[in-house]
């Protein structure tokens, strides 16, 4: 059967482990159209010999390509909007149990018509979430938006430390969040220009503040914050992503000693209640509506 809808890659080099190519939209509906999705694109070769034995994919080469024996692979769709058009990453990994913690390779920023977008999840049976759902890039956006539920902001690095972590393990205990260092509590961007000259240089910088947040967090956070440096006019702002965790996750205090931080509206409010840890506990093994049905909650 001929689907209307077919990925079109158009290979550029292939070797034994890696496939490049250039991935194509084809619709087939009385006319042929071909839309451009994703340039200059990368897979290892089993996932991509995966996407031509399932039947989603037809590859374009001279010599014709040839594929491998087919392997085994889960596929994620992390969608990053929903609308009329859906913005998706494709997230591939051996086995669907270890899709989100364990992703062996992504095809970044697709998009594709809703219809067309549930047709390919459909047909390759792949698993869809919201994983960046609440993101916000833009400090100055930021600022309009104000500190909320998924919003935070903190003058500096150096001095914020221990509220940096209660943040962090907040949202991945709640909710998505973004915590942006170099904003006051008002909302003025003041910057982080002073703490990267102390460190040399921008990646030294980070890679700091990366090295904390791993020290002070347990279990290792899985997919880890997106760090990144943002320039508004002539100030730094570090924009750190936080995506809600799959398991409880815990800070360290200075002793050593775990602790537990949920986010409330606008504040992360540490909870010390076993009965309320072991709800956010059952709620990150099972989910709130498996929980409640089962009495657990």
């Amino acid at each position: 059967m001929r689907h209307i809808c077919s990925f079109v890659a158009v290979v550029t080099q292939w070797e034994e482990q890696c496939v490049r190519f250039d991935l194509y939209q084809e619709t087939r509906r009385g006319s042929v159209e071909r839309e451009l999705l994703r340039q200059h694109a990368a897979l290892p070769r089993h996932y991509f010999d995966y996407l031509l034995h399932s039947g989603v994919m037809e590859a374009e080469c001279e010599p014709p390509y040839q594929t491998g024996l087919a392997r085994p692979a889960a596929i994620g769709m992390n969608i990053r909007s929903l609308g009329s058009t859906v913005l998706f990453d494709m997230c591939f990994s051996p086995q669907t149990y270890k899709l989100w913690q364990n992703t062996d390779a992504v095809l970044e920023d697709l998009a594709l018509s809703a219809d067309l977008f549930e047709e390919y999840v459909y047909r390759l049976g792949a698993i869809s979430r919201f994983r960046y759902l609440g993101r916000v890039d833009d400090p100055l956006v930021a600022t309009q938006l104000g500190e909320n539920d998924m919003i935070e902001f903190k003058r500096d690095f150096l001095l914020s430390k221990s509220g940096i972590i209660k943040t962090i393990v907040a949202f991945a205990n709640s909710n998505n969040g973004n915590l942006f260092l170099g904003i006051t509590d008002e909302g003025v961007i003041t910057g982080v220009n002073h703490e990267i000259e102390q460190y040399g240089d921008p990646d030294k910088y980070l890679l700091a503040i990366t090295q904390y947040i791993q020290d002070k967090t347990s279990p290792l956070l899985s997919p880890f914050p997106k760090i990144s440096l943002k320039k508004v006019k002539d100030q730094y702002v570090v924009a750190i992503f936080v995506e809600v965790a799959s398991e409880l996750i815990c800070g360290l205090d200075k002793n050593g000693d775990k602790f537990v931080v949920i986010r409330t509206n606008n504040r992360s409010v540490v909870v010390k209640d076993p009965h309320q840890i072991g709800e956010i506990y059952v709620k990150r093994k099972l989910g709130s509506e498996i929980s409640r049905r089962l009495g657990l909650l």
